[in-house]
Order: structure tokens, then sequence, then C-alpha cells
């Protein structure tokens, strides 16, 4: 039961997403500049995140003493820049659908490639049949939706 309650909240999460997309799509055609785009994306979800730090936290967040994290955990933003500009480059080019369905592939995989390495850390889930065939699913799905 936690498991699938825990799967439900990662779908009703991830139904931002394609909002994100089309709001910052626009929002990139509009400046005619997807880096500064990207940059207004970003302003808002730090500004977003420090008002939840400060409400969630008690006293001044601070970094924890003797905290040292492998250099390769702090570049969780370079990685959503790179998502961000993508989804303002490519949605007008092949709208929000399309972009979902092929990034939603391409995190799948990647993400398989991930479990069966065991890579940053995270335990080793060898890649199975059921998992290259649900890949292939999910691309054939992205292959009809393409269809018209």
């Amino acid at each position: 039961m936690k498991t699938f309650l825990f799967m439900l909240l990662a779908a009703i999460a991830a139904c931002v997403i394609p909002l994100q997309a089309v709001v910052n799509g626009r929002l990139g055609q509009i400046l005619q500049n997807p880096f500064l785009a990207a940059l207004v994306s970003f302003t808002g979800g730090t500004i977003a995140l420090v008002v939840i730090l400060l409400i969630t936290t008690p006293g001044i967040p601070t970094w924890p003493d003797g905290a040292s994290p492998p250099w390769y955990l702090l570049t969780g933003g370079f990685f959503g820049v790179v998502f961000v500009t993508a989804i303002l480059v490519l949605v007008p080019h092949i709208g929000t659908a399309n972009l979902l369905a092929a990034s939603v592939a391409g995190q799948l995989i990647t993400a398989i490639i991930i479990d069966h390495y065991g890579l940053l850390g995270l335990p080793q889930q060898a890649i199975s049949l059921s998992r290259v065939a649900g890949c292939l699913l999910l691309i054939g799905g992205l292959l009809l939706i393409q269809w018209k």
C-alpha cells in the first residue's frame, strides 16, 4: 500500500511537468532567448525554495557541520538547466506531448542503465527482459504519439 501511495504521489507531481514545458516554451518564444527564459524560470524556482525552506526549517538553515558530499552531487542544477533549456527550445518545434514522450523514454532508458550499474551509489538492479520490454513499449508509444 505504501509503494502504491508513493507511486500515486509521483504521478500527481509529474502532472506539473507538461505545464512547466508549456509555460517555459511560451516564455522562451516571448523573450526570444531560451537562456533568459531559463534564468527567469530558475529564479522563480529559487524564490519558491527559499520560502519553503524558511517555512519548514526552524532557525536559519545551514550546511551541516562535517557534511562534504562528493562533487558530482552538486551538479543537479546543471542537469536542470540542460532539461529546462531543451524544453524552451524544443516545445515550439515538436509540441508538449512529443517532447515529454521523448523525455520520458530517455529518462527511463537512462534510469535502467543507472540501476544496472549501481551508479552514484545506488543499489544495483540488473537489466531484465521485462525492463527492456517496458522500454521498447515506451518507444513504441512515442512513435504512436507522433503518428498522424
